[in-house]
């Protein structure tokens, strides 16, 4: 399946124009969620997100082999550092996201 779209903004970069295939339902998705956006741009971030992903996933598995795996409990106590640091500059209400 071929799939041009005219994009408001072009993505920075070389881009080369290639097949891929997809089930009708996953490509039905897509086009509802992307909008004007376009097809190729949402599937371009998609496809950034999961290398960005697998090189972070990549970096873990050095850093874990060459100095062994993270303590949960170091993990948490810095965790909690964090939440407490927030709640102290930001009138006592950590951010949503810290918990």
């Amino acid at each position: 399946m071929y799939y041009t779209s005219v994009m408001e903004t072009p993505r920075p970069g070389r881009t080369r124009v290639t097949s891929v295939s997809l089930r009708a339902e996953t490509l039905e998705a897509i086009r509802a969620r992307a909008g004007k956006q376009g097809v190729s741009s949402y599937i371009e971030e998609a496809v950034q997100r999961q290398l960005q992903r697998e090189a972070i996933d990549e970096y873990i598995a050095a850093a874990e082999a060459e100095h062994g795996p993270v303590d949960p409990a170091e993990v948490a106590a810095k965790a909690e550092r964090i939440r407490t640091y927030h709640a102290d500059h930001r009138g006592g209400a950590a951010p949503a996201d810290a918990a």
